[in-house]
């Protein structure tokens, strides 16, 4: 029997896993070249060197960053650096009122190696998600080929079979903030006991999540830095999927 990964959970999460995965497979340098020729040319305050500098360059740079995601899987363990964040604050649409700090988005930006190191966990995960029907068919925002517009024909499509003697009501449930209410342990539970990640593979994610801090820079001014206790990185590689992983019992209650 797998250990519980909080000492008080704040429910019981069913512990239905079939398929476990404990171990990642190591990366290769080809993997890794790839990865960096197909990134957006994006640097971050934090990178010591321009991203367009590191694509330049990936033929010599890739065997060093594929040893150091390799040290980083084999070990569960995210490296500290790559846990700073730097938020810079955007405006959610243009002509909204800029003294209102409602009407802005907190945008993290993540180092670049943090982000390369991310998109080698999200594969393997993935992988291990889709091989085993992990993740429900109903949903539809942030996964590959699924789309809002996969969404609104799925539920228009739905309306219009109900229109022969049925009656429809549909039922919209907007969480404010949506990614800063994922709770680390109660995500961590999920993760194991629902999908089936353990051993190092466990231990790497919980690492990813802790010990998270972040600075917002706004014009000239820098604010003190700021300790993360709770959600997933907006910009982040890994966050939109494990909001889905945080949110998968929605749409079993949604069925039901």
């Amino acid at each position: 029997m797998r250990a519980s990964t909080a000492a008080t959970p704040l429910y019981e999460v069913p512990d239905r896993a079939t398929s476990l995965m404990a171990d990642f497979t190591a990366v290769t340098v080809d993997e890794i070249q790839k990865l960096i020729s197909s990134a957006p040319n994006k640097t971050c305050h934090l990178d010591p060197a321009p991203t367009w500098l590191v694509k330049d360059v990936s033929c010599l740079f890739s065997p060093f960053v594929a040893l150091l995601c390799n040290k980083s899987l084999t070990t569960g363990s995210f490296p500290a650096e790559f846990k700073q964040a730097i938020i810079r604050p955007r405006l959610k649409k243009d002509g909204l009122n800029c003294s209102d700090l409602k009407n802005y988005r907190p945008v993290f930006n993540l180092p670049f190696l943090s982000k390369l190191l991310q998109r080698v966990v999200q594969a393997r995960l993935q992988v291990h998600f889709d091989g085993n029907s992990l993740l429900s068919r109903w949903q539809l925002a942030y996964r590959r080929f699924h789309s809002i517009k996969t969404a609104v024909t799925k539920v228009l499509n739905d309306l219009l079979l109900a229109t022969r003697g049925q009656m429809s009501a549909l039922c919209l449930l907007d969480l404010s903030a949506a990614f800063d209410t994922v709770d680390h342990e109660l995500l961590l539970q999920r993760l194991e006991r629902q999908f089936g990640l353990h051993g190092r593979v466990l231990q790497w994610i919980r690492s990813y999540l802790t010990d998270r801090t972040f600075c917002v820079v706004y014009g000239e001014g820098t604010s003190f830095v700021v300790q993360v206790t709770c959600s997933v990185p907006q910009g982040s590689v890994l966050g939109p999927l494990f909001f889905i992983v945080y949110m998968a019992d929605l749409a079993d209650l949604v069925v039901k």
